[in-house]
């Protein structure tokens, strides 16, 4: 039965997801063992046959092949690194400035740490959190140069381990975000045709990992509270006011069971911004746009509640529009000209499948293999399974308990508080952090889905 064993991880991973965390979702097909010996028994190369279980996805076969290279003794990380040296000041010589220009991507010729280069860097050190003095320090060195996993090889595994959880079929057309790398690229027949910068969940609300299927794009979302935030933040407040919700532009209404219902009508300071991307899913996430754009300077995006903000969402919407509907005709233009106070949505003729990665390994368009932090510990938990005693039964499914109210926090997206970035009842922090016992990047509270959260559910 090693045979069957093999194909079985090959095909859906030596570790089931569930192990690693109740933030992953995949619907996985388990090769029958009886139908693996069966097959190979009538195959001409059994080597052959057994390859077949494993995903052929070219982020795959190119990641697995630097892995073979690594272990060959080569080495294989992306860009060089730029060597250590001297603190570095407008007007000093030094043989890193080409190499620091070209990083920075910025024009220029000789050795001269020049004025333009200064505020480069100052620029860098500040969207890095970095002490903004403009001169190039060991910080800033080790900052542009990556961090590069002690081992590499585990990382790689990791990846590789995760890629078999997917589906082996990824679409014609599909999106793929990258977590870890704060990216959504379209991707159309193997061709990448568009990427922009996301920002996504915070390492104690972590944006899901999973695949669904994008559905419709609503223009004008609502904002709706959740049920669990609404008895837990804000109905303390209607007690003490009554019309203190409404007054900072919520609507405070009765749903047919007597229970209390608050949401943000659309408009240009909605929580949401302007447009929604619907994939309905059980963590209730989505993609949608922000009406405060401040946060994708940073380079490290992880700032949301989960849910992911697009930084070009109009761009976004045309694209994928093209795509599905071809001949209606959706410019940027004519996107922009259906902001209003309406919700509406435009529904997608055929499903786009959204995949939800987390590749702190992969190897980028010129064949180079970057890293990217575990911002989110998945590696780490994953790796500690497969090198400990619960590698025995690893790819058996744990059960894991529903948290309706952490669903729901994920599904938030930010806002600047309505209630001066005290929190909704007026401590210290909002309300999330309070919850989860972290600070928040930038205090926000939020909301969730539309008038159909039942669909994000299914």
């Amino acid at each position: 039965m090693s045979v069957a064993t093999y194909a079985h991880h090959a095909q859906v991973g030596r570790v089931h997801w569930t192990r690693v965390s109740g933030d992953i979702f995949y619907d996985q097909k388990v090769p029958n063992p009886a139908d693996v010996l069966a097959k190979l028994a009538q195959a001409s190369d059994v080597g052959e046959a057994l390859a077949a279980y494993e995903p052929h996805a070219p982020g795959y076969v190119a990641l697995k092949a630097k892995l073979a290279e690594l272990r060959a003794g080569k080495e294989v990380v992306g860009q060089a690194a730029i060597p250590n040296g001297p603190f570095l000041k407008i007007g000093m010589q030094d043989d890193r400035v080409p190499l620091l220009r070209d990083r920075l991507q910025m024009s220029g010729t000789g050795t001269t740490y020049d004025k333009a280069l200064a505020e480069a860097v100052a620029k860098y050190q500040k969207e890095h959190e970095q002490k903004t003095t403009g001169m190039l320090t060991p910080a800033t060195v080790e900052a542009l140069n990556g961090r590069k996993p002690d081992r590499p090889t585990d990382t790689i595994i990791a990846n590789l381990e995760r890629w078999r959880w997917m589906p082996r079929d990824l679409g014609k057309t599909y999106v793929m975000v990258n977590l870890p790398d704060f990216t959504l690229r379209v991707v159309q027949n193997g061709h990448q045709l568009w990427m922009t910068k996301i920002v996504d969940g915070k390492p104690n609300l972590p944006t899901p990992i999973m695949s669904a299927e994008m559905k419709y794009i609503t223009v004008n979302p609502t904002w709706n509270v959740p049920p669990s935030i609404i008895a837990k933040e804000y109905m303390p407040v209607l007690q003490q006011d009554s019309t203190a919700l409404e007054r900072m532009g919520l609507k405070v209404s009765t749903n047919p069971d007597g229970t209390v219902h608050i949401a943000q009508p659309p408009g240009e300071r909605n929580a949401l911004g302007r447009l929604r991307f619907n994939f309905p899913n059980k963590f209730l996430v989505y993609q949608h746009d922000a009406p405060q754009k401040q946060l994708f300077a940073y380079d490290k995006r992880a700032f949301s509640h989960g849910c992911m903000r697009v930084q070009d969402p109009v761009k976004y919407a045309e694209l994928l529009l093209s795509i599905v509907r071809p001949h209606d005709g959706y410019t940027q233009d004519r996107i922009r000209s259906m902001f209003s106070n309406n919700e509406l949505d435009i529904q997608f003729p055929t499903v786009i499948p959204v995949h939800l990665t987390y590749q702190t390994a992969f190897v980028d368009g010129d064949d180079k293999l970057q890293f990217r932090d575990d911002v989110y510990g998945r590696d780490k938990a994953l790796l500690a399974i497969l090198k400990g005693d619960e590698r025995k039964v690893a790819d058996t499914p744990i059960e894991r308990k529903e948290n309706v109210v952490r669903r729901e926090l994920l599904a938030m997206p930010e806002q600047t508080s309505f209630f001066g970035g005290r929190g909704v009842n007026g401590g210290g922090g909002d309300f999330f952090s309070r919850l989860f016992g972290a600070p928040a990047v930038q205090p926000q509270p939020a909301a969730t889905g539309s008038r159909r959260r039942a669909a994000f559910a299914q």
